[in-house]
């Protein structure tokens, strides 16, 4: 995560040619699991540094989504 691929903006640029309802489908699925795991992240109160990591890395995530559409 975070590490830039050779053709990444190749990749996002031809990311339109994904129908959208594809990208519709892929986005409510994913985004259900990440929001799933903010959940029980939440029960990592005992751990706060623990939370906030993982809270970056799901918006991680949901960036790399955005950059493509979904």
């Amino acid at each position: 995560m975070g590490a830039k691929l050779i053709d990444e903006e190749l990749a996002i640029q031809r990311s339109c040619e994904i129908p959208k309802e594809c990208r519709r489908y892929i986005s409510h699925h994913v985004r259900n699991g990440l929001v799933s795991i903010m959940g029980l992240a939440l029960k990592a109160k005992d751990e706060p540094d623990a939370l906030k990591e993982i809270e970056t890395r799901i918006r991680h995530i949901a960036g790399d989504l955005e950059k493509v559409g979904l």
